[in-house]
């Protein structure tokens, strides 16, 4: 009988982006294809089909030299509105088996089946219909591994991908792991797996072997995380779902009733710093901003504006809230309080600064080195000029 200790499943959607384009035209599913951003002549691929990945094409990897390598290769855009849909979907099946999962970008779920035995039975029969599920209903197909750590899961899909199914019990995770290639396990990449394999640790079992001593000579104190990890060690819980994150809320009351638009716009601005920040923290863009704004005879107006792509950067969101504050501020009633609400919250596209315009480019690096301050020194350190007037 199964251990239900080892109730942790893991779905893996290899080539999330290009299996969507897939189920969405079977008509590429023997095609050589890639996705990439349009409009940047440093364009690079951001996800391969299958049979694009068995003629050489990588992530990564430039348009041009793609081109070249394959002239036969197809390039097709995003596709968000598909990829966020077929993220909800499978949301929506998960959620039926578990309250306690994990919606991570790129087609990654995990579950945490402990105490659904009665309901459900062994973790492994609720992988095996979970993946059944999602085929039928949106035509990808994945990898699903059963384990008692997120650590081993994630492994465990690896060593099956594209598809298939995988159960490690309880105890078996070193056995498991030890034949298993470095590169699988997480946190080992290009530079430490080099360094490993000239140090003649090529297989997971061989840095599990490695004593405290041994390990931080080698790679240091973090390398002890590292070698726990080779060991099949993880104590990480389950991270909150994309169901309970899909909207980041600010809520501002102002401390005497105002009038002037100079003022809101202040106070909107400063808002909109605090709650993009955490957004892009989350690794998140967002495709709806809505706003509610209460007046002193007790009524309120909200207006909200959507697009089918992404908003992530401060510069792009303040500009569409300050539009959507004028369709909704059309009272000359004093302004008690306004909530903002950045929705439809999905994995963020285009964080690499080679998938973007020039332009953008330096807005997107501007806007790190901005984030990366708020978040060590505070959101106060760095705001825009227009908020400075809005007293917290």
């Amino acid at each position: 009988m199964q251990n239900d200790r080892a109730s942790i499943i893991h779905l893996n959607v290899t080539d999330f982006a290009a299996a969507v384009a897939v189920a969405k035209d079977p008509q590429l599913a023997d095609k050589a294809f890639a996705i990439a951003l349009e409009g940047s002549a440093r364009r690079v691929i951001l996800n391969p089909s299958r049979r694009a990945w068995d003629e050489g094409i990588r992530v990564g990897m430039p348009v041009s030299l793609a081109e070249r390598m394959l002239p036969s290769l197809q390039i097709l855009p995003p596709d968000v509105q598909a990829t966020n849909k077929a993220e909800q979907i499978i949301t929506s099946v998960v959620q039926t088996y578990t309250p306690h999962f994990q919606c991570d970008k790129g087609g990654h779920v995990y579950l945490d089946m402990s105490g659904t035995t009665r309901l459900f039975g062994p973790a492994v029969d609720s992988a095996v219909r979970i993946r059944k599920e999602i085929r039928e209903r949106i035509g990808l197909d994945g990898a699903v591994a059963v384990a008692s750590n997120k650590l081993v899961a994630k492994i465990g899909t690896r060593t099956i991908r594209p598809f298939g199914l995988a159960q490690i019990r309880e105890g078996e995770e070193a056995s498991f792991l030890a034949s298993q290639d470095i590169s699988l396990l997480s946190g080992v990449g290009q530079a430490i797996s080099s360094l490993l394999r000239v140090a003649g640790i090529t297989q997971i079992g061989q840095l599990a072997q490695l004593d405290d001593e041994q390990t931080i000579a080698f790679l240091g104190k973090k390398g002890l995380a590292l070698r726990d990890a080779a060991r099949g060690l993880d104590r990480s819980s389950l991270g909150p779902s994309l169901a309970k994150q899909r909207q980041v809320i600010r809520k501002v009351s102002f401390a005497e009733p105002i009038l002037d638009h100079a003022s809101l716009k202040a106070a909107l601005v400063s808002a909109a710093e605090d709650a993009s920040l955490q957004m892009r923290s989350e690794n998140f863009g967002c495709s709806l901003i809505h706003l509610t704004l209460s007046w002193s005879d007790g009524r309120s107006s909200e207006a909200s504006k959507r697009t089918k792509e992404q908003w992530i950067l401060d510069q792009d969101i303040e500009r569409v809230l300050w539009e959507v504050a004028l369709q909704a501020a059309n009272r000359r009633v004093s302004l008690l309080a306004f909530t903002l609400r950045l929705s439809d919250l999905h994995p963020a596209l285009g964080q690499s600064d080679l998938f973007i315009p020039t332009q953008l480019e330096r807005a997107s690096s501007l806007q790190g080195a901005v984030d990366r301050v708020r978040t060590k020194f505070g959101p106060a350190i760095l705001c825009h000029a227009t908020a400075l007037c809005h007293a917290h």
